[in-house]
């Protein structure tokens, strides 16, 4: 299902909030934009910039009856970490997360310009030109996304999506995966008529590759008006798709002809990888170089994620962290926040904060252990018996404030720990 379809679909009546209904305060609900297994997506009037905005709402997975409504809470969770992760001109962008007891809010980027196929002529397809316009901007989305370590894994026209002024926006990373240290992957995904033959033969997949097979599916639908693999019978379909035999119509030019037969190459390792398309002399005709990377480097969103990228003594929040600490949102239900924990919000760097635990745990003859990347953290506190009494963790939210969290062990000597030599070394120092 796509964040906006840019056409209000019916619901049946008391099925759906009422049109006027506000948001824990900031955001007025509009009319249904379109709705999925596990999902509704609404547009929104956000009250205090006066913006358009979609709000894609889920059953809270924690709540009563959650998972039996379609998401478990990881899926939701992967979801989100996903998208803050994503700040590129053709992907849809996550502003915000909200929740209640009953409900899981993404606010995202209105794509009002409907679904990409809206374009197509009389014929059912694009002229050889507009395809390409289209498919640089969806390459370059998904080439931006496996660099920041993104899978989408769904990549077909209902996900394609343009805003307002026409520019493509890619939508839902519903089925998405994040890089796991070059494993292959072993999950079903994907739409049938747009899946790559090497998920059928389950063996493990890299889920690049698959991406790349998706958008040769959608170059060849823009460009021809129907799909490259297609039979009556799903599976007739699915062996043509792993014998990776198709035919292009007459009116293709040689070098579509012959981008297409990289792209849609039935061996991942002969596929042609994003790279690769974006050197090739179809992608490349009547474009300058200059213009081809501005499209691909994107300047502006590596400005905005370089501060999240350096090798800092803090890690990065992941979207759901960060929801966790909303003092305007009911979290209890998706997060279980009870006793034993301790949460301070710091103004200086992570690595001060942590060697001050550090001397803390040995001062009482604690044993001290920090893992992370490059000793980032989290710090566990540990009797000799191996009970710990406290595992601290620092979170980065901007460059100059953190979060200290601190879940502190059972009994009585942690908790005096906590409050003797603990808390003073996680709370800011007072200045004199």
């Amino acid at each position: 299902m796509s964040p906006a379809t840019g056409a209000v679909a019916s619901a049946a009546p008391g099925e759906e909030p009422p049109s006027g209904t506000v948001l824990l305060g900031r955001y007025e609900l509009g009319g249904l934009l379109g709705r999925g297994a596990s999902a509704k997506v609404y547009l929104a009037r956000d009250l205090l910039t006066g913006e358009s905005v979609a709000i894609k709402s889920f059953p809270n997975p924690r709540a009563s009856g959650g998972a039996e409504e379609g998401r478990r809470p990881a899926a939701i969770e992967r979801e989100a970490a996903i998208l803050r992760r994503l700040r590129h001109r053709h992907v849809v962008r996550l502003h915000e997360i909200l929740a209640t007891r009953k409900k899981v809010h993404f606010v995202l980027d209105l794509a009002a310009g409907g679904e990409l196929f809206s374009l197509v002529d009389a014929s059912g397809r694009m002229t050889e030109d507009l395809a390409r316009h289209y498919f640089r901007q969806l390459i370059s989305a998904v080439r931006y996304c496996h660099a920041r370590g993104v899978f989408h894994r769904d990549i077909k026209p209902e996900n394609l999506l343009l805003d307002e002024a026409g520019a493509l926006k890619v939508a839902d990373f519903g089925l998405g995966a994040v890089a796991d240290g070059g494993n292959l992957r072993h999950t079903l995904c994907g739409t049938p008529a747009y899946v790559a033959p090497e998920i059928l033969s389950r063996k493990g997949y890299d889920p690049a590759k698959v991406d790349i097979w998706s958008c040769g599916v959608v170059l060849f639908v823009l460009a021809a008006g129907y799909l490259p693999f297609n039979d009556a019978s799903l599976v007739n379909m699915y062996r043509k798709i792993y014998a990776g035999k198709f035919r292009c119509p007459s009116w293709f030019s040689p070098a579509l002809r012959d981008l297409l037969r990289r792209v849609l190459h039935p061996n991942p390792d002969a596929r042609i990888d994003a790279d690769g398309i974006v050197a090739h002399p179809w992608f490349c005709d009547g474009a300058s170089n200059e213009e081809l990377a501005r499209l691909m480097v994107g300047g502006h969103e590596e400005a905005w994620f370089k501060p999240e990228f350096k090798e800092d003594m803090a890690r990065e929040m992941t979207a759901f962290d960060i929801l966790s600490f909303s003092p305007g949102s009911d979290l209890s239900a998706l997060f279980g926040a009870g006793p034993g924990k301790e949460r301070v919000f710091v103004s200086e760097p992570a690595a001060d904060v942590l060697s001050r635990v550090e001397a803390a745990g040995r001062k009482e003859g604690y044993r001290v252990r920090r893992e992370g990347k490059r000793g980032t953290g989290p710090v566990y506190l540990e009797e000799e018996s191996g009970g710990i009494v406290a595992k601290v963790s620092v979170f980065k939210l901007a460059d100059a404030v953190c979060v200290v969290e601190v879940v502190k062990g059972d009994g009585a000597e942690a908790a005096l720990f906590w409050t003797e030599r603990l808390q003073p070394a996680v709370k800011p120092p007072v200045l004199s």
